[in-house]
C-alpha cells in the first residue's frame, strides 16, 4: 500500500477489496474537490474542544509522494524505556483484573480506587499478539435514580505493555459507549484502564474486549506533520491511495491516536472529485466515512486532514 498518488517513476501496492455484484442504477456524480470544515479558536477543556462557529473552505489537495508509512503505531522506544505517555507511574497499590475476548467485565468506579489527577481508575489486563486486530467497548450505566445514583460517562485507554497510553477514548453525543479498535504493535501484556470522562465521577460500567474480525482493506497508521500542508491555510494533509470497483461500498476511520489533532477524512477520486467526507464535529478525535459508494472502477484517494492548523500528531487509518 503506498500512501501517495501517482508518480511515474514510483511503483505502487494496491488494495483492492471483492466488488458487490453491480445493480442496475444511474452512475453517481461525484462533488466538486472542496468541502467545508471548521476553523476553531480553541481553548482547553476537560472532555475535549468547543469549535467556534467560524467556518471556511478547505480546498483539497494535489498529494504529493511521500516516505511510507509504518505498520502500527507504538509508543515504545528501541531500549524498551518508557516514555512520558504513562498514566501509571508506580505499580505499588494497583490492582489488576483479567479479561478475556469472551465475557463481559462488571464494575463499579468508587472512592478508594486507584487515581491519578483526580480520576479514578480500574485496569484489566490480557495477553496479546503482534498484528492483533482487537475492539474495546466501555458501557457506563444510564442510572435516573435521584439518590444512590451509578450512572457513568465513561472513558477508556489502551496501554501497551510498558504502560505507554496507545489509545483513548470516550463518549460522544451520538454514543453513549466509548469505543476503541486498535492493532497491537507489539506481541505482550496490554492493560485496559477504566475511568470516567469527568474527573472524580463514579458509577458503574459494563467492558467487552473481543478481536476484531471486521477484515481491513487498509489499516495503516502515520503522522501528520508539516512536510505537507494546504497552501491556503497551513492545514497539514496525509494521503493513501486503493483500487476501488464501481457499486462498491467502502468506509474510512481516522483516529487521532493521542488526541492532538482534529481530523478531517476526504475520499476522492482519479480526478481529483469529492466523493464523500467527513469531519469530526463532536471534537472526539475521530472521523468516519461511513458506507461511501464508489462511483467506477478506478484509483481512489484518502486524504487525512488537520481540522486546524498548526495541530499534528499520529494518526490510524482504517478501511472495510
Amino acid at each position: 500500500m503506498q500512501r501517495r498518488p501517482p508518480n511515474p517513476s514510483r511503483r505502487y501496492h494496491t488494495a483492492t477489496a471483492p466488488a458487490p455484484k453491480p445493480k442496475p442504477q444511474a452512475e453517481t456524480t461525484p462533488s466538486t474537490s472542496t468541502a467545508t470544515a471548521p476553523v476553531q479558536n480553541t481553548t482547553q477543556q476537560q472532555g475535549g474542544r468547543t469549535p467556534s462557529d467560524n467556518t471556511t473552505t478547505i480546498s483539497t489537495p494535489n498529494p504529493q509522494p511521500r516516505v511510507e508509512r509504518t505498520a502500527a503505531v507504538s509508543s515504545r522506544r528501541p531500549n524498551g524505556q518508557r516514555t512520558n505517555n504513562s498514566l501509571i507511574n508506580s505499580l505499588d497499590g494497583i490492582t489488576f483484573k483479567e479479561i478475556n475476548f469472551v465475557d463481559f467485565a462488571l464494575g463499579i468506579l468508587a472512592p478508594g480506587d486507584y487515581q491519578y489527577k483526580g480520576r479514578r481508575y480500574h485496569f484489566y489486563q490480557f495477553d496479546g499478539q503482534e498484528n492483533q486486530h482487537i475492539q474495546i467497548r466501555l458501557t457506563g450505566s444510564a442510572d435516573n435514580r435521584r439518590t444512590n445514583n451509578l450512572a457513568l460517562e465513561p472513558f477508556v485507554l489502551l496501554l501497551d505493555p510498558d504502560n505507554n497510553v496507545l489509545v483513548s477514548r470516550g463518549t460522544t453525543q451520538k454514543n453513549k459507549d466509548a469505543y476503541i479498535f486498535a492493532r497491537l504493535p507489539v506481541a505482550g501484556k496490554y492493560t485496559i484502564a477504566v475511568t470516567s470522562r469527568d474527573a472524580k465521577d463514579i458509577g458503574r460500567y459494563s467492558l467487552a474486549l473481543r478481536n476484531d474480525t471486521s477484515g481491513y482493506l487498509l489499516d495503516e497508521a502515520a503522522k501528520l506533520d508539516e512536510s505537507l500542508t494546504l497552501k491556503k491555510n497551513r492545514n497539514s494533509y496525509d494521503v493513501s491511495k486503493f483500487q476501488g470497483k464501481r457499486d462498491q461500498r467502502v468506509s474510512i476511520r481516522v483516529e487521532s491516536v493521542y488526541e492532538e489533532f482534529v481530523p478531517y477524512v476526504v475520499l476522492m477520486n482519479s480526478k481529483g472529485q469529492v466523493v464523500a467526507s467527513d469531519l469530526d464535529k463532536d471534537r472526539k478525535y475521530s472521523a468516519l466515512i461511513d458506507r461511501a459508494k464508489l462511483p467506477e472502477d478506478g484509483t481512489y484517494y484518502v486524504v487525512v486532514i488537520s481540522a486546524v492548523p498548526q495541530e499534528n500528531g499520529r494518526y490510524r487509518l482504517t478501511m472495510w
